[in-house]
Formats: structure tokens, C-alpha cells, sequence
């Protein structure tokens, strides 16, 4: 009985196509992707000031800005009390929530008019030129919001606060390069944040 023996020749694979095709799907891959921007709202935690003489606390001018974010509305008040006394009277906030499709929308427009009209540009001017009448804290505000309330909520309350509204270039004076651009840019080789561009109530904290 006659013997085969069988001689089984092994190869490499050739990965020569496989490498050829990744090769021409990651210029693919990166142009599909979407690159991220992440953004950065600098916001502090509320502080008591100690000041050991009182009569030099008492001498400061102290705006006191605080904004109440509720169910209804927002509620906003200075340390000199409500600025809508007469809303508050009645139990309704400063400016309330709009109902529109089942759905409960935020004012962010008529707030930022609102302390655009009834805080800052009153007060502008003596700020700006450090005359009698100037607010130590000015460009501070307060945030309380309350449970239940959405983060995005906060950040465009912090948006309509911070940012200046577009009539304010014909009306205000002094205005850096005419642009109402606020944001918080790092130098390179420095560790501090620093404040650049036109703003109104930048200086944000969040509070209960």
C-alpha cells in the first residue's frame, strides 16, 4: 500500500490590504469628528467681608445685587430692599415665568433689560469715573436658585446678568473698542483670570 505524505506549505498572512484600508479610514475618522469647546463661567462662593473699623464700612456704598431665581420668576432685590416692592407686595415676583406649549419658559431678555435699566445704567457713570456714590461691590451678583431648578436656567441667569443689552452702545459712554463681547480670559504665564470686554454683572456667586 503506497504512502502520501502530504506537505503543507504554511505562509505568512498578508496584512498588507488590512493596513491599507486603515490607512485611508483615519483621515476619514478625524474629519468626521467633532471637536468640543469647553467654556468656563467663573462663579465664587458668597463671602463675608471682615472690616475692623466701622466707620469706614459704614462710609462704603454697597449695591448688594442679588437675584432670586423661583417657580414663579425671578425675584431681585438689593441691600436696600426689593426693586419691585410693589410685585412683591402682592406676592408676585419681579418678572414672572412664561407659560407657552405646556412648557414653563424664563424671561432671560426682560431680566437682562430689567438690571440693565433699573441698576446699572443709572449707577454707570459715577462707576466708571470712581466719584462719590461709587459701589464697592459693583459688577457682583448673587444667584440663589431654588430646588428643582434646571442648571440651564442658572447659566443663562448668569448669561442675562453678566452680559450688556444691545442699546447699551448708544446710550453708554466709554465703552471698550464698541463691543458688548464680556469674557474671562488667562494670560499666558499667568495664573489669575482676568476680566475683558464690556460687561454689567460679571462677577457672579451662586448662594442658598
Amino acid at each position: 500500500m503506497a504512502k502520501f505524505e502530504l506537505e503543507d506549505d504554511l505562509e505568512d498572512i498578508n496584512l498588507m490590504p488590512i493596513m491599507n484600508l486603515l490607512c485611508l479610514l483615519i483621515p476619514f475618522l478625524l474629519l468626521s469628528a467633532q471637536f468640543i469647546q469647553i467654556g468656563i463661567i467663573l462663579v465664587d462662593t458668597p463671602r463675608k467681608s471682615r472690616v475692623k473699623d466701622k466707620k469706614k464700612k459704614k462710609d462704603k456704598k454697597v449695591m448688594g445685587l442679588v437675584i432670586d431665581i423661583t417657580q414663579e420668576g425671578y425675584y431681585v432685590s438689593t441691600k436696600k430692599g426689593s426693586v419691585c416692592p410693589e410685585r412683591k407686595n402682592n406676592g408676585q415676583p419681579c418678572i414672572a415665568v412664561v407659560h407657552a406649549g405646556g412648557e414653563k419658559k424664563y424671561m432671560y431678555d426682560k431680566l437682562q433689560k430689567y438690571l440693565y435699566t433699573k441698576l446699572y445704567k443709572p449707577n454707570y457713570k459715577s462707576n466708571r469715573d470712581k466719584k462719590d456714590g461709587t459701589f464697592v461691590d459693583w459688577g457682583k451678583v448673587t444667584i440663589r436658585p431654588q430646588d428643582q431648578i434646571e442648571y440651564d436656567v442658572v447659566i443663562n441667569t448668569l448669561d442675562a446678568a453678566r452680559e450688556l443689552p444691545n442699546e447699551a452702545k448708544g446710550e453708554l459712554e466709554g465703552l471698550e473698542s464698541g463691543s458688548l463681547v464680556c469674557s474671562f480670559k488667562k494670560p499666558q504665564g499667568k495664573k489669575e483670570w482676568e476680566l475683558r470686554g464690556n460687561c454689567m454683572f460679571p462677577l457672579a456667586a451662586l448662594g442658598r
